[in-house]
């Protein structure tokens, strides 16, 4: 199962992990992906958004190693890269997000959408989505069937959806957000996010098993993956308990 934690997930993570007060739910959080990575039931891979928010800054060592942990080696690709593949075969496959390739010193480059928050979209929400659908493709050169795209579909939905929340401030980071769940939401069985990107991808159809970092639903969120191992482990167990046709000339 993918399991993809954005930059305030990672951060309390890696806080917790170098003794800092306040982030002691975190733990709990941790100890239960870490064992499910071990037992290969779930992969976290780090991701170029990532390296995007951290700039080089006093967490990457801790980054690096609880990553090397939890990822099984891979990395998100690029955005521009996941948009070409899904572009190229139509559909969605995990190999078109994920590649051994990444470096801790390749962030995401959002240049070719930095006005995408500048944009004035209008009227009804289906309306505002289909616009930034069309915008978004024509932008990125996908042509006419680009706006049926996973990324770009996500992506309109969100802009759409920003658009009418008229009393949120203005915020950078949202640009960095909103491509990374247009990324990697079509892909993961789990997503850790922060409460706006929570909420959004719940009212646009996408919550399903997204979690917000206050401390309630962490715990919710090591609950889900708990009950993810032991799914796993009762299926394991019942296989290996299912007859084989040696035993039934034994019996």
């Amino acid at each position: 199962m993918l399991v993809y934690l954005d930059q305030n997930y990672a951060s309390r993570i890696a806080k917790y992990l170098l003794g800092l007060p306040h982030n002691e739910v975190f733990g709990f959080f941790w100890r239960e992906l870490k064992a499910g990575a071990a037992e290969g039931r779930f992969l976290s891979p780090p991701s170029p958004f990532h390296v995007l928010e951290l700039h080089g800054g006093y967490l990457l060592p801790t980054f690096r190693s609880l990553f090397a942990e939890v990822s099984g080696g891979y990395w998100v690709r690029p955005w521009q890269e996941v948009v070409r593949r899904q572009a190229e075969r139509g559909g969605l496959a995990l190999a078109d997000l994920l590649t051994r390739r990444g470096r801790w010193d390749r962030p995401a480059d959002l240049a070719p959408l930095w006005d995408l928050l500048d944009w004035e979209l209008e009227g009804s929400f289906f309306q505002r989505a289909a616009a930034a659908a069309e915008a978004v493709s024509r932008l990125l050169g996908l042509g006419p069937a680009g706006a049926g795209l996973p990324f770009v579909r996500v992506l309109a939905r969100l802009l759409a959806f920003r658009s009418l929340q008229t009393r949120r401030r203005e915020r950078l980071a949202d640009l960095v957000d909103l491509a990374m769940a247009a990324t990697v939401r079509p892909y993961a069985d789990a997503l850790g996010t922060d409460r706006f990107l929570r909420e959004a991808l719940a009212r646009l159809g996408y919550g399903q098993a997204v979690f917000s970092g206050r401390a309630a639903e962490v715990r919710r969120f090591a609950d889900w993956l708990r009950m993810r191992r032991d799914e796993a482990h009762g299926q394991s167990l019942s296989r290996s308990q299912e007859p084989t046709p040696g035993d039934a000339d034994r019996l």
